[in-house]
């Protein structure tokens, strides 16, 4: 088993926060674009798309800033991370094992509800003449 030191959790967690908060700066974005699009309000404001942007990484920087700083949310990622550490990942010839045993149920029950379907289709058109 993997033992991770506290300090590779923190920036484990770091690293995976930032992303995340790039990730909602970039939809707030996308969002604020779209909206200027809807009600065209890139003609009612001055500088629309600057402030938006700017808007967009102050907001996204804040999160990262509060989650990091608020105890009891570092706290509990930190609890995350240390839980996901304990977990055993199946090796590579297990995950082949059972990708292959549940493709193989699909596909037969695929079969059977297309039987079922088959019949049922079936008997409704003998029903309907």
């Amino acid at each position: 088993m993997a033992v991770a030191s506290n300090d590779e959790g923190k920036k484990w967690i770091q690293a995976s926060l930032a992303v995340v908060c790039i990730l909602l700066g970039y939809i707030l974005i996308s969002f604020f674009e779209k909206l200027a699009e809807w009600f065209a309000l890139e003609t009612m404001i001055p500088y629309y798309f600057g402030v938006t942007q700017a808007l967009s990484v102050v907001l996204a920087a804040s999160t990262y800033f509060y989650v990091m700083r608020t105890p009891k949310t570092s706290d509990f990622l930190v609890n995350v991370y240390q839980e996901l550490m304990k977990v055993v990942w199946p090796d590579s010839q297990q995950t082949w094992r059972h990708t292959f045993v549940i493709m193989v149920a699909v596909t037969i029950m695929g079969f059977v509800f297309g039987f079922f379907d088959f019949g049922a289709n079936y008997l409704l058109m003998l029903v309907n003449k």
